[in-house]
């Protein structure tokens, strides 16, 4: 067998056909050989059987001719040597227990011995058992015997040679009969096979690999019929809406290429603009501050001051989140325990949970394997997620941190909260840049984190239940030999395809 592209070797369709049909034929044909073959040898053997009974009356009569005559003499030549019956082997004569009888006491007038007949091969010899019934002449003899009684059995024996020989003929007839057959049935089924399957299953192949190639205007001419036909023409169809798939593909394709250099040229501009902004911003900051220094404390213009400073602190921290989604810091790349940046963040939100009377229950099993990432931006990413959650627990509640390694090679963390839950509505929403449902939030902590996260190669997501609490998870991919042997500074990249 030949498979394309390696070592092995496949058969081909109309091979595959031939064999098929042939081993079926062949175990047909086999079994009505051995059939045939024991019909033929089973009505041999009742041929045989024939004969031996239409031997019997003359043979019967011979006998009686010869004991009624008083010509018992000539009886042990009759009996043993039964030549004048040409297939004829033996002629025994048995009493009523089917004894032999020794024929040269009777030939001599004495009393008859008895003994056991000898065993006859079924296989080689057929025999038949007749009846002597008394007639009224034998009683003479037999005095105690009554006419009809029965005297005795004579026994026919043949042998089967002729069976034999006429099996021979007969099997060597049909074996080269069933040879024969196996050629040209054979012959024939490469013939049909390959003019009325192969070639046009050929010629569709040759279309599918045209097409794969590119070759999208393909099409088969001149369709066969049947079910050949049936597959062309849908070939043709399929081949006919790829092509205008593939335009539309490609005419959408460049209009999203266009699209995402507007986007890129938008949002360049932006985080130009964002830049741009936030100097005047601090200098007007500046200012202000030194307008409320020299300001005296009970004047109103104190009060509005404070109103532009707070304002403009508020647009300050609003252009760094932007700048920040925008334009990811460079990621200082490394080999580092998934619980070092967790236990940070902990250990930074603990004051605020004794606070808030919240419980914290951590399981972090000692013994992770390491990640190979910037610790410093995960813990950015812990941290909002942590904060997120005590801010959702404001009268007291319980936080669950769980880290455990997954089969697949990545490591997963779970951040639980007993609060408030989120909203069906607003679950799809959560990691949209700017949604927020807190007065005080800006919107940006969990798109910075899935920003951070997808740049690590991982995904994130929420499950939450309205009035029971949220869940958070953090799936990180464990590095390969080569990557956590290297160690090198590369800027954070967003992959495609993350878990939200």
């Amino acid at each position: 067998m030949r498979r394309e592209g390696s070592k092995t070797y496949r058969l081909s369709l109309t091979w595959r056909f031939f064999l098929a049909f042939s081993t079926a034929t062949w175990a047909i044909l086999s079994v009505y050989f051995v059939y045939d073959v024991r019909t033929s040898s089973r009505r041999l053997a009742e041929m045989e059987r024939g004969t031996l009974e239409a031997l019997f009356p003359a043979v019967q009569r011979i006998l009686e001719t010869v004991m009624l005559s008083g010509g018992s003499e000539h009886i042990l030549g009759i009996l043993s040597k039964p030549g004048w019956r040409e297939g004829l082997s033996t002629i025994s004569l048995l009493d009523t227990t089917k004894k032999a009888v020794d024929v040269s006491d009777i030939s001599m007038r004495h009393p008859a011995r008895r003994s056991t007949p000898p065993y006859l091969s079924p296989k080689m010899f057929v025999g038949l058992d007749f009846e002597m019934r008394a007639k009224a002449a034998c009683l003479r003899c037999h005095r105690r015997a009554r006419e009809g009684d029965l005297l005795g059995y004579v026994r026919l024996v043949a042998p089967h040679f002729q069976k034999g020989r006429v099996i021979a003929e007969h099997f060597r007839s049909h074996l080269l009969v069933l040879l024969a057959m196996l050629v040209l049935i054979g012959l024939s089924v490469v013939a049909v096979v390959r003019w009325l399957v192969q070639r046009p299953l050929d010629r569709v192949v040759d279309a599918m690999r045209r097409v794969a190639a590119g070759g999208f205007d393909t099409r088969i001419a001149d369709p066969p019929g049947g079910e050949i036909g049936v597959i062309a023409r849908g070939f043709n169809e399929m081949a006919s809406e790829l092509e205008r798939d593939r335009g539309e593909i490609v005419d959408l394709h460049r209009r999203q290429v266009a699209h995402m250099e507007r986007l890129v040229a938008v949002g360049d501009l932006a985080a130009h603009l964002a830049h741009e902004v936030r100097n005047p911003l601090t200098g007007i900051g500046s200012a202000v501050q030194v307008m409320q220094r020299e300001t005296p404390p009970e004047s109103p213009r104190q009060r509005v001051l404070g109103q532009i400073l707070e304002q403009l602190q508020r647009m300050d921290r609003v252009m760094a989140n932007f700048l920040q989604y925008a334009r990811m810091p460079e990621a200082v790349v490394k080999a580092f325990p998934v619980e070092e940046p967790l236990q940070r963040v902990l250990f930074l939100i603990e004051p605020r949970l004794k606070a808030q009377k919240v419980e914290l229950r951590r399981s972090i099993p000692a013994g992770l394997p390491a990640l190979m990432g910037d610790p410093g931006q995960l813990e950015q990413v812990f941290l909002n997620v942590c904060l997120n959650a005590v801010q959702a627990m404001p009268a007291g509640g319980t936080l669950s941190v769980d880290v455990k390694a997954e089969q697949g090679s990545f490591v997963l963390v779970e951040v639980s909260d007993t609060g408030g839950g989120i909203a069906h509505e607003d679950q799809a929403k959560v990691f949209h840049p700017y949604f927020t449902t807190k007065e005080q939030g800006s919107g940006m902590g969990l798109p910075i984190s899935r920003q951070i996260v997808l740049a690590h190669g991982g995904e994130i997501w929420l499950e939450s239940v309205p009035g029971r609490g949220t869940s958070v998870f953090v799936r990180l991919p464990l590095p390969g030999p080569a990557q956590t042997a290297r160690e090198s500074r590369a800027p954070a990249q967003v992959r495609d395809g993350g878990g939200i």
